[in-house]
């Protein structure tokens, strides 16, 4: 045998070095790791891959100009399914987390009672519910603030605003991404779970939305605003770039049947970074990470070519991983999510800049709280409670050496409220946690935003057996440590009950809440609200009373006066149970404007016992003189 032909790296040396060489590496680190097994400190590189995708560039009013080609595939009422995770109470993931000490290492503070958050600087309606016949829910409230212009992307709609909140643009979110293909199996065929940041590195905005209604025909479609030009400013009005990745496939090949639900988006110096829970059919499987480095995505002539790296189910990750927006240029990249009962995984990757690694997570040990599906909010003039979902960290930033994070869950007294948390990535040390609560009011789908002097701030929807659905903020200060005394961001106006032909009474999934790039200092929040209702006629000539969302865009500034605070909902009156608007007395008239009996049989009982006392007082003071 010909030694120099049997030792040919081709044949040995590369093999060896691709497979041998880190499995044994990874065996040794979790070996030495002094934890369970599968929990120390494992790494992976994610396979690298390059070719051609789905690409176009164009702007809103090209779109429009063109002929009305496609034939839309969605078309009727949307309710975009909610895949729930089943929670492991023993693991994370492949590898599993080790347990983290018993003892906190930041106390929980609950919200201030004083001061409030400050007073709104401006305060404008986003947009709105579709038309019948068009209808999506939930909206997945999402939108991003640039120097100049703020995005907004939903489930129904893309739009951009200037900042008095004037509307520049809006086009039907399948449009927005139709030139991609909206065909069988082509990326825009069913587009969901919209997320979009302002990369303060580039000057852009970056976009992501999931395609496709199953595997094998799942996409993760990505889009990038215009160069910010002459003027230093990103002007989303023009032209974006757009590319699809194959989200189903596996280093280029078909190995599974998955597909991608509720992603995650960060970006930092060099990379986008998307993140999703893959699943077959309504089973989980695993999580999956795409790494796209961004200096391809920003030429003025960019390629349908790219690279990117995926990760697929890395050591000890977990279901819906939130990527941090990172700020500053620390070389790493953090990843946040639920890991064991009361602990949260934070993981993270280095060599950003060229071949990223992945490294699996410190424990973060946090305050209790039950890691399930949440229980439904209540609210006025509706016995149907609000949709909250589960317990999934919502969105996470980096800055200044933190993460910080937020989702909401089930405080001691059973409602839902909302945790937020700051976090040392480097150690896994809780550096401060706390609640936003209200002794009445339910809050959920929190989103989480800090400026350059380390002030959070949070922006979340609330709502109460006295309460329409409306949407509320606070700041941190990093003076206290707590949540301030929440303000009203916009009250809701109506009861809200929306399913279509499914039972859950969608709301969320998220909202966005964003430091305002001009000045760093002040926030931008977009929530979700239930507006007053409208009428129309159905196919059958029947008069439908219609629920619908409304999203809002408020602006506020720490070290603004003070806001009012809501005033505390008012207790509910016995008996009200409410879904009769709190236990108010109601007539009830008749399609024609007549009172109903019913009510009228209702007015005698309720008054009879009463009518019937006061006569003896009379009869009996009569009786006494």
């Amino acid at each position: 045998m010909n030694p120099r032909r049997y030792f040919h790296e081709d044949r040995v040396v590369r093999p060896f070095l691709r497979w041998i060489v880190p499995g044994v590496a990874i065996l040794l680190a979790v070996a030495g790791s002094g934890d369970s097994a599968g929990s120390g400190p494992a790494t992976a590189t994610g396979a690298q891959v390059t070719k051609s995708v789905p690409f176009v560039r164009e702007s809103i009013d090209e779109i429009r100009a063109l002929p009305p080609l496609r034939s839309l595939a969605v078309t009727g009422n949307r309710a975009i399914p909610f895949l729930r995770i089943q929670r492991r109470s023993d693991a994370t993931g492949e590898s599993g987390l080790p347990l983290a000490e018993p003892d906190l290492a930041a106390p929980f503070l609950a919200s201030s009672p004083a001061p409030s958050a400050p007073m709104l600087d401006s305060s404008f309606a986003g947009l709105g519910n579709p038309p019948p016949g068009q209808d999506v829910i939930p909206p997945d409230t999402m939108g991003a603030a640039g120097p100049s212009h703020l995005v907004s992307i939903l489930n129904s709609d893309f739009g951009v605003f200037d900042k008095a909140g004037n509307p520049l643009q809006s086009i039907d979110l399948q449009v927005f991404w139709s030139s991609l293909g909206t065909g069988p199996g082509e990326p825009a065929n069913f587009p969901f779970d919209p997320k979009i940041l302002y990369d303060q590195q580039s000057g852009r905005f970056i976009a992501i939305t999931l395609g496709g209604r199953s595997a094998p025909d799942s996409w993760v479609m990505i889009a990038v605003s215009p160069s910010p030009g002459p003027t230093g400013i990103s002007n989303p009005t023009g032209a974006w770039d757009k590319w699809a990745i194959d989200a189903d496939l596996d280093n280029n090949v078909q190995l599974f049947n998955n597909s991608a639900d509720f992603p995650g988006l960060g970006v930092d110096e060099f990379n986008i970074y998307v993140t999703a829970n893959m699943f077959n059919g309504p089973s989980s499987q695993y999580s999956k990470v795409w790494v796209v480095p961004k200096a391809q995505l920003l030429p003025q002539n960019p390629s349908s070519t790219i690279t990117w790296f995926e990760f697929r189910s890395p050591p000890g990750s977990d279901f819906s991983m939130q990527p941090a927006h990172t700020f500053g240029t620390p070389g790493t990249e953090y990843f946040l999510f639920e890991g064991l009962v009361n602990r949260l995984g934070v993981a993270w990757m280095d060599n950003v800049s060229g071949t990223p690694v992945w490294h699996s997570p410190l424990p973060v040990s946090v305050t209790g709280y039950t890691s399930n599906v949440t229980p439904g909010a209540p609210q006025l003039g509706n016995a149907n409670t609000i949709d909250t979902s589960d317990t999934r960290m919502l969105n996470a930033v980096y800055r200044n050496g933190s993460v910080w994070a937020t989702h909401h869950v089930v405080g001691p007294s059973g409602k839902v409220e909302v945790a937020w948390y700051r976090i040392n990535p480097g150690s896994g040390a809780l550096q401060s946690q706390g609640r936003v609560t209200d002794p009445n009011r339910w809050f959920y789908y929190p989103s989480i935003a800090v400026n350059k002097d380390n002030v959070a701030a949070i922006g979340f929807s609330g709502s109460s057996i006295t309460e329409y659905v409306g949407g509320y903020y606070t700041i941190i200060q990093p003076s206290t440590g707590a949540a301030e005394a929440v303000a009203l961001l916009k009250a809701g106006e109506a009861p809200y009950f929306k399913v279509f032909n499914g039972n859950d009474n969608r709301w969320g999934d998220f909202s966005a809440t964003v430091v305002d790039p001009a000045d760093d200092t002040s926030f931008w929040t977009l929530q979700e609200y239930a507006m007053t209702h409208d009428t129309f006629t159905d196919i059958n000539n029947n008069v439908v009373d219609r629920s619908r969302w409304g999203t809002w865009w408020g602006k506020f500034t720490p070290g603004n006066p003070p806001a009012p605070p809501p005033p505390p909902p008012p207790p509910p009156l016995s008996g009200g149970g409410g879904g009769g608007g709190g236990g108010c007395l109601s007539i009830t008239r008749s399609p024609d404007d007549r009172v109903d009996a019913s009510s009228v049989f209702s007015l005698f009982f309720l008054f009879f016992p009463a009518a019937v006392y006061g006569l003896r007082r009379v009869v009996r003071s009569r009786t006494t003189r």
